[in-house]
């Protein structure tokens, strides 16, 4: 009886070790087969941590390999959060020092993590108070900040990026794959306490560094364009103004000056509108200026001589169904002569002879609605309406540069091909992408697009825009010790109506220099001067100071002036 009862209780006992055996075995099988990856997570996240090493972006450089974008190394302060055991106290001593709300450090603080952010890119001095305060838990880590030399120099197109070195807008934009460079990484384990156990370190990829950019513009040229353009719009109480300077024979942009701008190290507090690249994003009319293209057009097809005599109306001409009127009144005028004194109603008798079709097939070779290519983010277009659109007034505005919307650098592109032999080229702003070591990972050559007039008349029309300067309307354009050529424009803004403006007003100068073989092609366009604003007045004398100050630097030697009588 007793040897039975001993027999059920050691089954008894048998079968519950046995069912808790099992029950044992299926949680570890589970643990083991199912739940692997969760507990190997696990532990990784508790002894195993990634540093992210970042690149350094690659620089920025004038032609002349001068620095205008560059990385700094700075300090970052983490926490591994785990590790700090008074997190109040903690977050209260490093939010003073900081500049951080205690309540924000306190949360990342709070989270179980083995790395946390909390502040980036902070100065050396930040660091230096952060390491002082010896914390448990708080460490500084080395990063890379982008800074700007130069402050708001070329700030436009430069354009800046985030915190995490990516480029946002500007060439930092647009290049952002060849400047970025790849992260590198750096995996450790850590024992029970924290501590780095470098005996077992698992793997360790270095950063790539990215790749410095060489820019067409020039330092010197920049800084001269910049401070023409600015004391002309404090001068004339403007809104806005743009200067480029391009190299005729390779399409190369030397300066491209925007105002206003912004110090791209704080562009944290810009304007969007000082953000703006208004030479390449922006268009308007352009008056004037456009006359060289209609002289160009009427000279290249043989409708009309130099000498070729035009009445002028005595400065009121009605055509078309309206009152086409000048700023002056003239009467008999060589078209040399109506081109030198900005004659419209000259301009459009000239402009009839050569007929809609030819007028806009030059328009269009020169580049006028089509972007120039420009190797730029948000480059538009401008505005060139179908010939099939054209109404019966068109032909009495679109020859003197209305019903037709242009970019500077579109124009800019223009007149350097009249200074080019009449060899439109594409402009350039990047000549090439190198290594550290100096060596050319990519090179964007001069591009030839066409050819758009022959060389006579490119030499004609240089005559005519060099009399522009010497006798006609664009004379405060005059260089010293240099000839130069050029014209000028004054365009009325459209209102929000439709209507053309009667208070506001473009003031444009487009020239080249030294008149006969042409270094420099430079457009200034300064938007809504007042009370003084015609570009003769306005804009002509930026070009002076530019073009004047840029030959000098250029070592590029005087030669005599050609008399008026040598001129015709």
């Amino acid at each position: 009886m007793q040897t039975r009862r001993y027999r059920f209780r050691l089954g008894i006992i048998t079968l519950t070790f046995t069912i808790i055996l099992t029950l044992i075995s299926i949680r570890l099988i589970y643990i083991q087969v199912f739940q692997h990856k969760r507990f190997v997570d696990l532990a990784n996240n508790q002894h195993s941590v990634t540093i992210v090493f970042e690149p350094t972006r690659g620089a920025i450089l004038d032609r002349n390999m001068r620095k205008l974008a560059v990385d700094l190394k700075v300090d970052s302060v983490y926490a591994v959060s785990r590790d700090v055991d008074e997190k109040e106290k903690t977050a209260r001593k490093l939010a003073p020092i900081l500049g951080k709300d205690k309540g924000f450090l306190y949360e990342r603080l709070s989270r179980d993590k083995q790395f946390v952010w909390l502040a980036r890119k902070v100065t050396k001095e930040q660091a230096g108070k952060v390491s002082g305060l010896n914390l448990k838990g708080i460490h500084l880590i080395d990063e890379r900040k982008r800074f700007y030399p130069n402050g708001s120099l070329a700030s436009q197109t430069i354009g800046f990026c985030d915190i995490d070195s990516v480029g946002l807008e500007g060439l930092e934009s647009h290049y952002n794959k060849y400047l970025r460079g790849r992260d590198g990484y750096r995996s450790i384990i850590r024992d029970a306490k924290s501590r780095e156990l470098y005996a077992f370190e698992k793997e360790y990829v270095p950063p790539v560094n990215g790749y410095n950019l060489v820019l067409t513009i020039d330092q010197v040229i920049q800084h001269t364009a910049e401070k023409a353009l600015k004391k002309a719009i404090k001068k004339h109480n403007a809104k806005a103004g743009v200067a480029v300077v391009m190299e005729p024979a390779t399409g190369d942009i030397l300066a491209l000056a925007v105002e206003p701008s912004y110090d791209i190290n704080d562009f944290q507090n810009a304007t969007s509108d000082s953000r703006r690249n208004r030479a390449i994003t922006d268009y308007y009319e352009p008056g004037s200026v456009f006359k060289v293209v209609t002289a160009s057009a009427c000279l290249n097809e043989g409708v009309v001589s130099l000498e070729d005599n035009f009445f002028c109306e005595n400065g009121a001409w009605y055509v078309a169904g309206h009152t086409l009127h000048d700023h002056r009144g003239h009467g008999n005028m060589t078209f040399r002569e109506v081109i030198e004194k900005s004659s419209n109603i000259g301009t459009v008798k000239a402009a009839m002879k050569l007929g809609d079709k030819a007028l806009y097939r030059y328009i269009r070779a020169y580049g006028f609605g089509t972007p120039t290519g420009i190797e730029f983010p948000g480059e538009i277009p401008g505005k060139v309406r179908p010939l099939s659109r054209w109404s019966r007034y068109s032909m009495t505005a679109v020859p003197m540069g209305q019903e037709i919307a242009a970019t500077p650098i579109q124009l800019t592109a223009c007149i350097a091909a009249i200074a080019n032999d009449g060899v439109l080229m594409k402009p350039r702003l990047v000549s090439e992408i190198i290594d550290s070591k100096g060596e050319v990972i990519k090179e964007y050559k001069p591009i030839v697009k066409r050819r758009v007039i022959s060389h006579e008349t490119s030499v004609a029309l240089k005559e005519i825009m060099q009399g522009v300067v010497e006798r006609g309307t664009g004379k405060r354009a005059r260089i010293t010790d240099y000839t130069s050529a050029g014209k000028t424009g004054t365009s009325q803004k459209v209102e929000p109506s439709g209507r053309y403006s009667h208070s506001k007003f473009i003031a444009s100068f487009a020239g080249f220099a030294p008149a006969d073989e042409p270094v420099v092609a430079i457009c200034v366009m300064i938007d809504e001067p007042h009370p003084v604003y015609f570009g003769g007045s306005v804009s002509a004398p930026v070009f002076k100071e530019i073009a004047e100050a840029t030959l000098k630097y250029m070592e590029v030697e005087p030669k005599p002036k050609k008399t008026k009588e040598s001129l015709g």
